[in-house]
């Protein structure tokens, strides 16, 4: 790793810099021409929020000259090329055995949701199959399968969409979402995902082998169903809404005999799962653009859900109310780059928001009051990074969905002041397993959120005179710190032994 700058160097790095080029972009650049981590970020007096090493080069796909990428590759490719990026799950806890890459995650899809899949799954449940025609017990796979991906329903839409979002494969490089049902007595005995090459024609010619399995357990199966790498000697016994992850291949994309698994008989009442397989390429058979998270995915999850509606201080409340009535009615206009904030549908001269800027005094104070909070909440030691003012929000306004700046957004908190309105006006986020929610926030309410990680806005037109908020930012003062690290391998340890 090279530990000092030449001329030309120092020369560039201090060009971007005047041109305000984004310090992430400038710290990947350097990185990639093989400068130490330490010495880049004492030139730049700057750490990035997440991992440099996920971040998008500007410079791919120019004439500038570059170097390989140092991440490990990531399992599962078979064409000889990289993924992109590691894959970074929120909440996962990965299996402590380099034999094979495992997940599993609890609370996935909630009681409600398990119900309702399972619902749909029993109207239209036929006999399993095997790929293989040829296995001669008639009792290898004794279960029952419906193809959830036909369904039109938008829920189990959103549900197979949720997953490969979680996963950060694009849904071009899956299979239909399958359901399977097990009575008593039924069980799919120790098999492998991946296809054998008698097999490879038939099933893999275009969209080639099978990667990772996405499975998800729908109830609490009474007795047996067990889950059981039988190489492993890892089990795992149904639990409504967890869901286990693994790749059939091994990083040099040869298939992985340590993947076979064995779901085992029910005793007691039933197990109903989903399934979801990934492959190497499309549906199509192309290879390119398989992953899709943005840099932004990456940071990591400082809670388990990722948001919290609250109460605010009351003290503090009173101030921000009292300092709003005192001066709603000289307002600045306010210019958002990206059109951020706009009309929806309406020719209008009134703006879509305006600005009540705040004092220094009670900026600070909002800041100091929050910053407790939100370290309590995050259980991260922060620095604040900046109070927007009270945006007042107009009739039709529409706030886009997006995700916060990477450098200073991390943990956030938005204070609704103040409102006149005919409805509710709803924050839409997405929580960190990619689930939807809508928040309503009265006057004195806050809701705590990791900002640069999740997307929200508000998508419905604003139906009233006026919405009033305030937006505060904070980023971790340990740039690394947070639940679990974006970083291949560092996600938290499943212990490998029977459960």
């Amino acid at each position: 790793m090279k530990q000092h700058f030449d001329q030309d160097w120092l020369n560039w790095i201090d060009a971007n810099l005047v041109r305000e080029c984004e310090k992430n972009g400038i710290f990947k650049i350097l990185l990639d021409n093989e400068f130490d981590y330490h010495t880049i970020a004492a030139k730049l007096n700057y750490h990035p929020t997440t991992n440099p090493y996920l971040f998008e080069n500007p410079l791919t796909g120019t004439q500038q000259p570059q170097t390989q990428n140092t991440l490990p590759r990531a399992a599962g490719d078979i064409s000889g090329a990289a993924l992109e990026r590691a894959l970074y799950l929120p909440n996962a806890k990965r299996l402590d055995d380099e034999r094979l890459e495992l997940y599993l995650v609890d609370d996935f899809l909630t009681a409600e949701e398990c119900t309702q899949i399972i619902a749909a799954m029993r109207t239209q449940l036929t006999s399993s199959t095997l790929t293989n025609d040829l296995e001669p017990d008639q009792y290898y796979r004794t279960s029952k399968t419906c193809n959830l991906g036909a369904s039109t329903d938008p829920f189990i839409h959103e549900i197979d969409q949720r997953i490969c979002r979680y996963l950060g494969i694009d849904i071009a490089f899956s299979e239909s979402m399958q359901g399977q049902y097990y009575d008593v007595g039924e069980e799919f005995k120790a098999h492998t995902d991946y296809f054998e090459a008698c097999d490879w024609e038939t099933h893999c010619a275009v969209q080639g082998q099978r990667t990772y399995t996405f499975m998800i357990y729908l109830n609490d199966t009474e007795a047996g169903g067990e889950t059981t790498f039988t190489h492993l000697e890892k089990t795992f016994h149904p639990k409504q809404g967890t869901a286990v992850i693994w790749n059939s291949l091994n990083p040099d994309g040869s298939v992985n005999p340590d993947s076979m698994h064995w779901g085992k008989p029910v005793s007691k009442g039933y197990k109903a799962i989903i399934t979801k397989w990934f492959r190497s390429c499309t549906r199509d058979g192309s290879k390119t653009g398989m992953q899709t998270k943005v840099a932004n995915e990456y940071i990591p999850h400082y809670t388990k859900i990722g948001f919290e509606k609250r109460q605010l201080p009351e003290p503090l409340f009173l101030k921000i109310k009292a300092f709003y009535e005192q001066n709603k009615m000289m307002p600045e206009s306010e210019s958002i780059p990206g059109d951020f904030v706009y009309k929806a549908g309406v020719q209008t001269f009134q703006p879509s928001s305006e600005l009540v800027s705040l004092s220094s005094t009670l900026r600070d104070e909002i800041h100091d009051t929050l910053k407790a909070l939100l370290e309590q909440w995050s259980n991260t030691v922060l620095e604040p990074t900046y109070v927007y003012g009270i945006r007042v929000y107009r009739d039709q306004a529409v706030l886009k969905t997006h995700r916060d700046r990477l450098d200073t957004h991390i943990i956030s908190a938005i204070i609704n002041v103040d409102q006149e309105v005919q409805e509710d006006w709803p924050l839409l986020i997405e929580d960190n397993y990619y689930r939807p929610h809508q928040v309503i926030l009265k006057p004195g309410e806050v809701v705590f959120y990791e900002g640069a990680r999740l997307t929200h806005g508000r998508p419905t037109p604003l139906q009233g005179n006026s919405f009033a908020n305030i937006f505060t930012h904070f980023k971790p003062v340990s740039p690394h710190s947070g639940c679990t690290k974006a970083v291949m391998g560092n996600i938290t340890p499943l212990a490998n032994s029977p459960n």
